[in-house]
């Protein structure tokens, strides 16, 4: 399950990802601001984390828009945005 993070609704978001096993969080716009703590894959998407000049923590991936694309076609999706 791929799980889409933005900062606004951030809280419930990786309070949901974290009962999934199966969860993939990608963090969006201001969503990249984040540093999560959860047992999931975290991806940040660059083109967000390049805008907001942002660093990210080494275990965080950098993906792009049409990766999310891609993974938003093969997967379910949550979005909490």
């Amino acid at each position: 399950m791929l799980y889409l993070i933005d900062k606004p609704m951030a809280e419930i978001g990786l309070r949901t990802a974290a009962g999934d096993p199966e969860a993939h969080v990608v963090l969006i716009q201001d969503g990249v601001y984040l540093t999560p703590d959860i047992d999931a894959p975290v991806s940040a998407v660059a083109r967000d984390v390049d805008v907001r000049g942002v660093s990210l923590p080494p275990d965080i991936d950098r993906i792009s828009y049409h990766d999310v694309v891609e993974t938003i076609v093969e997967q379910e999706v949550r979005s909490f945005v």
